[in-house]
C-alpha cells in the first residue's frame, strides 16, 4: 500500500481510533492496517458463540423464573420484582413495544431485554435487590449444577462476556484481550445452559482458526479477510 492509501484508510477509520493499532505495531502502518482487519475478523467469529450464549441465558433464566413464580411475566409478581434498574429496563421495553404494535406478549418483552439485564439477575441485585435470596438460592442455581465456584464467580464470568459482546457491538478493538480464554469461557458457560450448543461451537467455531491466523496476517504471510 502507498502512503496515500494509508492516509485515506486512516481518515475513514479516524486517527484516534487507529492509534492503538499503530502503537501495538510499533508505528508500522502496514502491519497496523492488517491488525485492524484481523481485529474485525476475530470479532465476527466471536459474535457466534456470544450470540448463542446471550439467547441461551435469556431463555433458560426466563423459563426458570417463570416456573418458579408461576407466570410467564414473573417480574410482575411482587416478591419476584427486580431492582429499580431492572424494572426501568422492563418498562422501557414495554413502551417500545407499545409504540411499534398494538398488542405484544411476554416473549416480545423478553426479546427486548438486554444481555446485561439477564447477567444482572446473577448478581447481588444492589440496594433493595437481594438477588441471591430472590433468584439464585431458590431457582437459578439449579441451572448451573455443574458450576463450581459460587454465584459471584459465575456472575463475573458472564459479565466479562457481556463486556466483550458490547465492545464487539460498538466496533471497539478487542485484540488486546485474552481472546482464547474469552472463547473458552463463552463455551464453558454455554455448556451449563445447553450441552449440544456448546459442542457445536467446540466442533465448528471459526474462532480457533482465526486466532491461529493472527501472526500470519500481521506478517503478511496470510491474506486479510474482510
Amino acid at each position: 500500500m502507498t502512503q496515500g492509501d494509508h492516509m485515506r484508510l486512516v481518515e475513514v477509520i479516524s486517527a484516534e481510533r487507529f492509534q492503538p493499532f499503530l502503537d501495538e505495531c510499533g508505528g508500522d502502518q502496514d502491519q497496523a492496517i492488517r491488525l485492524y482487519a484481523w481485529d474485525s475478523e476475530v470479532a465476527r467469529a466471536l459474535q457466534s458463540p456470544l450470540r448463542d450464549l446471550e439467547v441461551a441465558l435469556r431463555n433458560r433464566v426466563h423459563n426458570q423464573l417463570g416456573g418458579r413464580y408461576g407466570q410467564s411475566d414473573w417480574w410482575n409478581v411482587r416478591r419476584a420484582e427486580p431492582n429499580r434498574h431492572g424494572l426501568d429496563e422492563i418498562d422501557a421495553a414495554e413502551q417500545k413495544l407499545a409504540r411499534r404494535k398494538r398488542t405484544y406478549d411476554t416473549c416480545d418483552v423478553v426479546a427486548q431485554l438486554s444481555f446485561g439485564f439477564w447477567v444482572g439477575l446473577l448478581g447481588k441485585g444492589g440496594r433493595g435487590g437481594n438477588y441471591e435470596m430472590k433468584y439464585w438460592n431458590p431457582s437459578l442455581r439449579h441451572l448451573f449444577r455443574e458450576h463450581r465456584g459460587g454465584r459471584e464467580t459465575l456472575h463475573s464470568q458472564f459479565d466479562r462476556m457481556r463486556t466483550l459482546r458490547n465492545r464487539i457491538a460498538h466496533q471497539e478493538r478487542i485484540f488486546h484481550r485474552h481472546l482464547d480464554q474469552d472463547f473458552r469461557t463463552a463455551v464453558a458457560l454455554l455448556r451449563h445452559l445447553s450441552v449440544p450448543m456448546a459442542e457445536r461451537h467446540d466442533k465448528h467455531s471459526q474462532v480457533p482458526e482465526v486466532l491461529a491466523r493472527k501472526s500470519g496476517v500481521l506478517s503478511g504471510g496470510e491474506p486479510v479477510r474482510l
